[in-house]
Parts: C-alpha cells; sequence; structure tokens
C-alpha cells in the first residue's frame, strides 16, 4: 500500500527509508534461503554442487528532496515552561504537496545519506 506523507518529522523519513532498504535486503535474503532449500532436496540439483546466490547490498545512496521546516515545541506544566525543542519537519517534493500549500519548489532542500552495511556487533574483520 502507497501511503502519501505531506508532512511527517524528518527522523520519521529517514527512518521509512532505512526500514525499506532492510525489508528490500530481507527479501533478498529469502529468496536466496528458499533457492538453496529448493537445491537441496533436488537430487539432480544437489548432484551438480549447485548454490543459491546470494545478492548483498553493502551502500545504498539515498538524495530526497524535500520542502524543510522547523518548528519549536514547548512542554510546559502548570503553566511553566519546563522544556523546549526544535525539530525539522519535512515534506516530500511532489505535485499533492505543492498544490495543496501553494508550495514554490525552487525553495527546496536536498538531504542525501548512504546506508552502509557492517559487520554485526560483537565481530571482529582480523
Amino acid at each position: 500500500m502507497i501511503e502519501n506523507v505531506l508532512i511527517a518529522p524528518l527522523e520519521k523519513i529517514i527512518s521509512r527509508v532505512g526500514n525499506g532498504i532492510a525489508e528490500a535486503q530481507h527479501a533478498m535474503d529469502m529468496n536466496s534461503a528458499a533457492t538453496q532449500v529448493m537445491i537441496d532436496n533436488d537430487p539432480a540439483l544437489r548432484e551438480q554442487g549447485l548454490e543459491a546466490h546470494w545478492y548483498h547490498m553493502p551502500e545504498t545512496e539515498v538524495s530526497l528532496k524535500l520542502q524543510l521546516n522547523m518548528k519549536r515545541e514547548d512542554t510546559k506544566k502548570n503553566g511553566k515552561l519546563i522544556a523546549r525543542k526544535h525539530r525539522m519537519f519535512a515534506a516530500p517534493l511532489n505535485a499533492e504537496y505543492s498544490n495543496t500549500y501553494n508550495s514554490d519548489i525552487s525553495g527546496t532542500s536536498e538531504i542525501r545519506f548512504k546506508v552502509v552495511s557492517i559487520p554485526p556487533p560483537g565481530t571482529r574483520n582480523q
């Protein structure tokens, strides 16, 4: 299901991108594992010494064009300010956002980041 998010906290958008990458890697792993099970259960294929191919995304580059806005969030208790923080909110650059908020696309920002695979914690490359 496609969810069209007009405005969300920046950390939520980046987190969803990361989750999508992880889900894609998991799907590739599951496909390779299923292929290996099929090979192992077929005597003719097993005799040939076949092994499933495994695919890995060692690095994924992401470039997001977004409309960015900073919002101050005050936390009050009994009418007194007890905390203040600033959060970055982002909206994807798309026609729906531009039309809904009469946004000028020349005011957009681009955020680039990489998601890089690393060894699991507790392992060492020697």
